[in-house]
């Protein structure tokens, strides 16, 4: 076995690891009311709003919070920037500029690398997601990436090769530094706090909380 083989292998490991023991946080975001919601056959404007808005709150968290703690490691930072999507798909949908100035923000609780990138990993990993979102909504309610769904449209045709740079990124600081550990239970904590968010910002009707 070569040196690069070893190498890959010991991150293709660390990957398989790190899917394996988020599985059950990720299953229950999946699981979230507002989560389920969005891929209902009879979702409405007013769900996808809901989602949205509360998604809001921790992606623009990540890029204020978390992107200066990774910017030595994490390449293509800038075209990762997705709070701005969820903006044009709110405003094309009729929300108003006041309404999402008020909207609130999460704040990460983190102190060090191993755990900004646990949380990044959760944040990425949703653009893939996005792509079977999108599909689901612009079939329902016909929305498009240029006319009120760019945020799950993500990064398009670029998806697939920036989350391969970024499980890259990660693996290889992983193998640097060996805190393989640091980062999973940072991912596993990011699903359950992004749950709790969705909880916390829906109302009884399942709306979202202004």
């Amino acid at each position: 076995m070569s040196e690069a083989t070893a190498f890959n292998t010991e991150q293709d490991l660390f990957f398989k690891q790190l899917r394996q023991e988020t599985a059950e946080s990720h299953k229950k975001l999946e699981d979230n009311p507002l989560s389920k919601a969005i891929l209902t056959p009879s979702v409405s404007i007013q769900d996808y709003q809901a989602y949205l808005t509360a998604l809001y709150g921790v992606t623009i968290a990540c890029e204020d919070q978390i992107f200066p703690a990774i910017l030595h490691i994490v390449s293509e930072l800038p075209e990762r920037r997705k709070s701005r999507l969820i903006i044009e798909d709110l405003l094309a949908t009729g929300c108003s500029e006041s309404q999402i100035v008020a909207l609130p923000v999460y704040r990460f609780q983190f102190s060090s690398v191993a755990e900004a990138l646990g949380i990044m990993y959760v944040l990425e990993g949703s653009t893939l997601g996005g792509k079977i979102l999108y599909r689901h909504i612009h079939e329902v309610l016909g929305l498009t990436p240029e006319n009120g769904a760019s945020y799950f449209w993500g990064y398009g045709t670029q998806t697939g090769n920036l989350w391969k740079s970024f499980i890259s990124s990660l693996t290889q600081f992983v193998d640097q530094t060996g805190e393989r550990d640091a980062v999973i239970d940072s991912a596993k904590r990011t699903f359950t706090i992004i749950d709790n968010w969705l909880d916390q910002m829906a109302r009884p009707d399942g709306r979202i909380r202004s």
